[in-house]
């Protein structure tokens, strides 16, 4: 058996990789602090100032209660281990 080879090959170059690693991140900084700044002087008589005020005071108290009882089990957990 003999392989006959009747037609040229055509050469394809191998794509060049190009890595697309950016660093400022999804929005740009100037639309960041556009919205930033919006945020912040929002009127407190809209519903979405009172709203997002609410919101904010809630995430910033700490429950002490639920703290105290997250680090006691994970004491427990702690010494059961061990």
């Amino acid at each position: 058996m003999e392989l006959v080879i009747n037609h040229q090959l055509e050469f394809v170059p191998e794509p060049i990789e190009v890595n697309h690693f950016t660093t400022q991140g999804l929005l740009n900084s100037n639309y960041k602090s556009v919205v930033k700044n919006s945020f912040s002087n929002s009127s407190s008589k809209s519903i979405f100032g009172i709203k997002q005020r609410l919101k904010a005071s809630q995430f910033n108290m700490v429950n002490h209660t639920a703290a105290i009882l997250k680090l006691s089990v994970f004491a427990i957990a702690l010494i059961a281990l061990f």
